[in-house]
């Protein structure tokens, strides 16, 4: 029997490669980074400062594994497109307004509801509401999103070309409005006619007439400094405006657990922060109007009462038309009663 000798160049080369190899085995192992884009319509408002302090969250809590870009003022399309970009997987992040995804699902439209919440606190506590929450922020999953949280944009308002010191000053005026049945619903009752518009156009629709003033939250009226154009807002504060964030399920697919768990856990903590910064961004944004030579309406209360009495009765009695809008309200209606003021 014979036995195999190596030569000496052979156990040399042989030498070499165990050392490579075990060098190899000895290096820690490279964790891999994901990009993160994080989008938005908006500047200088909450929903600009909700895509700086979660990607600071972020960036610290992944410890670089996650790198984020960040594309406020619609950089990556109006809010329609940025949308489509969270379902095919070219935007990995976006925050605005809920009732902007009644396109994927109607049951978005819900945080809208005028005549529910005592106050932006009370909307706050509903948002939180963890069966609210939760069901809130499934909605989307099998459409391609994900959803990670929820906050306000602020009391809803109308900025106007003329002065809506009464609901009549309303009849006959076109308003621009979210794309939603409820917000529709709300100024027709006023005798308005509704006139949905992406918010990157709104300042050129009022420019051009196209529009005789909007509905939004006074923060959103200062971002785009209307009070160059137009001269009033009327503080309906008939509801919120409901916003949420959404990640990429393409993307998040791709994260491994840890991450994803990282990135609920961030952007639940970060709501609280949110809802704070609105409602001193809200006051800010009145006195701001009023310094710029603007002036600041409010309905009559008994005018308000009435107006906000009929709208509740109009937008329950249109979302138990179709019994999926029914169900998500119905779980609203439930966090609203529990998280109500005793």
């Amino acid at each position: 029997m014979s036995l195999f000798r190596p030569s000496r160049r052979n156990m040399v080369k042989a030498a070499g490669t165990c050392l490579v190899l075990a060098t190899l085995g000895a290096a820690p192992a490279f964790a891999q980074e994901f990009t993160m884009k994080l989008a938005t319509a908006t500047v200088n408002d909450v929903q600009t400062e909700a895509i700086k302090r979660f990607a600071a969250r972020v960036e610290e809590r992944s410890e670089g594994r996650i790198k984020t870009e960040l594309y406020p003022a619609a950089q990556l399309g109006s809010n329609a497109r940025m949308i489509e970009g969270l379902q095919f997987g070219t935007v990995e992040f976006y925050t605005g307004p809920a009732a902007y995804l009644v396109g994927v699902d109607t049951r978005f439209q819900v945080t809208d509801l005028p005549a529910i919440f005592e106050d932006a606190r009370h909307a706050q506590r509903v948002f939180s509401d963890p069966t609210f929450r939760e069901t809130f922020l499934n909605l989307g999953t099998d459409k391609g999103l994900v959803g990670l949280g929820t906050y306000i944009y602020g009391n809803t308002a109308f900025a106007t070309a003329f002065p809506g010191d009464t609901v009549e000053a309303f009849n006959g005026k076109k308003l621009r409005v979210l794309a939603s049945k409820v917000e529709r619903k709300g100024v027709e009752l006023m005798g308005a006619t509704a006139v949905p518009i992406d918010f990157s156009e709104v300042a050129t629709a009022l420019q051009q007439g196209t529009v005789d003033g909007m509905k939004s939250s006074p923060p959103a009226f200062t971002s785009l400094k209307l009070y160059d154009i137009v001269k009033h807002i009327t503080a309906t504060e008939d509801g919120v405006m409901g916003e949420v964030m959404m990640a990429s399920k393409i993307w998040w697919d791709t994260l491994p657990e840890d991450l994803k768990t990282m990135l609920q856990e961030e952007a639940t903590a970060l709501e609280p922060e949110l809802y704070d910064y609105v409602l001193e961004d809200q006051a800010n944004a009145y006195k701001t109007w009023e310094e710029m030579g603007g002036t600041v309406h409010y309905l009559p209360k008994d005018e308000r009462d009435a107006l906000l009495a009929e709208m509740r009765v109009a937008v329950l009695e249109l979302l138990n038309e179709d019994p999926k809008t029914a169900e998500m309200l119905a779980v609203l209606l439930d966090a609203a009663e529990r998280t109500a003021t005793q």
